[in-house]
């Protein structure tokens, strides 16, 4: 069983509460209402920079073979993501100059901490601590592709795309060198609920604060 099974199973329910959670079976059944998913997609925004200016910090304490493979899956398919996300903020409204602006909510703002905290500590526990967020969506992009809404449709089409998948697979590929310990598992399962609490602060349009 690899890593990443080990530590799915590990966390049980949760697992299932992020990549099934309410937001995403309203993403796949086309009924999540518009102005929900514009403002996930702001503060998706915001954490996105976030992460990759977290993912170089980490890199620099990484072994180079591994750390340089994910870097140029995650660089040289960025375009493609760009593309896709260009098209939706064109289809909603969204400037970059809004992203820029919008402040945090509190859990964006709490889950970013989070990534930069363990990225400047050592490049096991921010892959770790990452992990979640890149192989979750990569299942989620998988099931909601089939989304009869086409604006979901096509945020998926990313998350569920060959390019992607191959990020993922780095991804994994570095985490099975790791060896996960009790400290490493718990770093995984903040993440977790991080990534459930993303999504309902998206349903509630939390305030923002910073």
């Amino acid at each position: 069983m690899s890593n990443v099974e080990n530590l799915i199973e590990s966390v049980g329910e949760l697992w299932n509460r992020y990549v099934k959670h309410e937001f995403v079976l309203k993403m796949r059944d086309g009924s999540l209402p518009l102005d929900i998913f514009r403002y996930y997609l702001v503060q998706d925004g915001k954490y996105i920079e976030d992460m990759l200016r977290a993912l170089l910090i980490a890199s620099s304490k990484g072994p180079i073979d591994k750390v340089t493979k994910v870097l140029n899956l995650v660089f040289s398919t960025r375009d493609k993501g760009l593309e896709i996300h260009s098209k939706l903020y064109s289809e909603l409204s969204i400037s970059r100059d809004e992203i820029v602006k919008t402040r945090y909510n509190l859990i964006n703002y709490a889950y970013t901490r989070h990534l930069y905290y363990y990225a400047n500590l050592d490049w096991n526990k921010f892959l770790v601590a990452w992990t979640p967020c890149m192989f979750g969506y990569s299942i989620i992009g998988d099931y909601v592709v089939e989304s009869p809404h086409q604006l979901y449709k096509t945020w998926a089409s990313f998350y569920a795309s060959n390019e992607y998948k191959k990020r993922v697979e780095a991804i994994l590929d570095a985490l099975n060198e790791v060896n996960i310990t009790e400290g490493l598992l718990s770093i995984f399962v903040d993440s977790v609920r991080f990534e459930i609490g993303f999504w309902e602060a998206s349903l509630r349009k939390d305030p923002t604060v910073y």
